[in-house]
């Protein structure tokens, strides 16, 4: 059965790379070519154009090296990024290379329990999830969890989006019993910190919706259903690391 699909908005990570380079690139020699590339990669992800910005995202990522050297953090977030394109490409055999040396500056230059290691775990636990490695990819999503649960606490919108993925997973797998309290558990998180009006909320009622029609319980499905078009309605769709139907067009 094919379950809601969690790929990260590619916009958004987008958007961290330009927020990165006015850190640890800023003033360096090469820093405005790397700028210039990141800045055509950001304007064609917002345009839908992924396959077109894959090419700028492999530019970013040679230049960066070769500004930074290869082992530098801010190399591992174009990697990750470069991963995360080739995967929404449906190119997995490349992209899980590009997550893994990610994975491996991050862990060593930044340590295990960083907050960009959890981006990076629960983009590779997402690309398990699509070539069906679901193991692997729960293991991620509980590190990832516990990274993030740890530094920002259990109440943060970025701990309801794993929580999130992990319902997925468990519902992919008809482990309702398990999935459930997790969409509860994130639903909380979301009404609490960003309101019950938001566009995630929505997402998360969507997804939680699904789960209950499939676990045949449609009387239960259909508030949240209709609670979720009406936030829909009046709450222009915005571009955030939520889950999305299974083939469902990703709103980018």
């Amino acid at each position: 059965m094919l379950f809601r699909s969690i790929i990260r908005n590619g916009f958004a990570a987008s958007m961290i790379l330009l927020v990165a380079l006015n850190g640890p690139l800023s003033g360096q020699e090469g820093a405005s070519d790397i700028l210039e590339v990141s800045q055509r990669m950001v304007a064609l992800e917002r345009a839908g154009k992924h396959a077109a910005a894959l090419p700028w995202a492999e530019q970013a990522v040679a230049l960066s090296e070769q500004t930074l050297g290869p082992d530098h953090p801010t190399v591992a977030v174009y990697l990750d990024h470069l991963a995360v394109l080739y995967h929404r490409l449906g190119k997995a055999a490349k992209a899980e290379p590009l997550f893994q040396r990610a994975l491996a500056i991050q862990e060593r230059v930044l340590g295990a329990e960083a907050m960009a290691v959890s981006t990076t775990l629960n983009h590779m636990a997402k690309l398990y999830l699509t070539i069906g490695k679901r193991a692997k990819a729960e293991s991620l999503l509980q590190r990832a969890l516990r990274i993030r649960e740890k530094a920002l606490g259990r109440d943060d919108p970025s701990v309801a989006a794993i929580l999130s993925n992990l319902a997925l997973l468990y519902g992919a797998d008809g482990q309702y019993a398990k999935a459930e309290p997790l969409f509860q558990q994130a639903l909380a998180i979301q009404e609490k910190s960003l309101g019950p009006a938001h566009a995630n909320v929505a997402t998360t009622l969507e997804n939680y919706a699904h789960l209950l029609r499939t676990a045949h319980r449609p009387d239960e499905a259909a508030p949240m259903e209709t609670r979720a078009k009406l936030i829909r309605k009046h709450v222009p769709v915005i571009r955030q690391d939520q889950p999305r139907k299974a083939g469902e067009e990703e709103k980018k």
